[in-house]
């Protein structure tokens, strides 16, 4: 599987500029991403190269599309009974995306879901347009720019990952702002993860329409290519991947197997375990998570998982006659 990053540049832990809404402010500068495109080197890769020639070519004239389910489970807040979380799928687009409003608006009166669901209706609305004047594959990161664009009258801020599927050439095209994030599995093993923006602990790049909020060109964008029939993509907000480690998703994964017997995994039923697994290690004191490995290495005292909105996306690629 050959993979291929656009990366953004490195800010650094700069101070933060006073008056900061978001988990960790808002007040970082952000400047263009440069058009640099690099090739990934995943170890696994040359592992199962030889196990994977054969399927690819078995499979290289065989078209492909995703079949996805979602779960969403928003924390429990009687004032804001959406959560912040939003999400959306595109079957018709082959394109999903998902999007996590920072909480610190809060302290200003301002419902930062609002935001984080408003750029994802764009999104789907945008990607959706481009599929039906024929643009295939949509391009996630012209969807991500536009959304953008469209949400300019709401307040708040957000991270946003969205990604859409090429059908023809069973590639996956990727854009990341913060740290909400896609996980690519094949035979129930993690192959890839995508890496999360963070200027410091809990303080993930986010988009949004103040001076100092991040703008779409801060998105790393990435390309997963050689995508074959079996292959999951999970999608996830921060709820999801600050609850649990890779290794309990491969463990859902692998039940899902021996359950199915081999056929193809129900989507919906497959996120909803997810989601579920996730939302209780999220409020267990006595477990390690990866949310509390991450603040103890950041000096942060933490005990458990972390209360939050979690959103679960996944899409598995299947043979296609269209």
């Amino acid at each position: 599987m050959m993979i291929a990053a656009n990366k953004p540049p490195t800010f650094g832990l700069e101070t933060p500029i006073d008056g900061g809404y978001g988990s960790c402010g808002y007040g970082y500068g952000c400047g263009p991403a440069p058009h640099q495109k690099r090739k990934l080197n995943n170890p696994i890769d040359e592992v199962q190269e030889l196990r994977d020639t054969k399927k690819r070519m078995k499979i290289q004239n065989e078209k492909m599309k995703l079949v996805c389910g979602s779960c969403y489970c928003p924390k429990d807040n009687p004032k804001k009974p959406l959560g912040e979380d939003a999400h959306f799928i595109s079957h018709f687009a082959q394109t999903i995306g998902v999007a996590d409003g920072v909480g610190g608006w809060a302290r200003k009166g301002i419902d930062a879901g609002e935001y984080a669901r408003g750029i994802m209706n764009h999104a789907k609305e945008t990607a959706t347009h481009m599929a039906a004047i024929g643009a295939h594959p949509v391009d996630a990161r012209k969807v991500l720019n536009e959304a953008y664009e469209n949400n300019a009258d709401v307040q708040g801020s957000s991270t946003a990952c969205i990604l859409s599927f090429d059908k023809e050439r069973g590639s996956l095209h990727a854009v990341n702002v913060g740290d909400s994030g896609f996980m690519l599995f094949r035979e129930a093993m993690c192959v890839y993860i995508s890496p999360t923006q963070q200027r410091r602990f809990n303080c993930p790049y986010q988009l949004g329409n103040h001076v100092h909020s991040d703008r779409p060109d801060a998105a790393e964008e990435f390309e997963m290519e050689d995508m074959m029939p079996g292959d999951i993509i999970v999608l996830g907000s921060d709820g999801l991947l600050d609850n649990m480690f890779v290794s309990e998703i491969e463990e859902v994964l692998v039940a899902f197997n021996k359950v199915s017997g081999g056929r193809d995994c129900d989507c919906q039923e497959l996120a909803s375990t997810i989601a579920a697994v996730a939302l209780f290690n999220s409020e267990d004191e006595d477990n390690v998570t990866p949310f509390q490995m991450a603040a103890e290495k950041a000096g942060v005292e933490h005990v458990g998982g972390k209360i939050d909105d979690i959103t679960v996306v996944v899409a598995i690629v299947v043979a296609s006659r269209t």
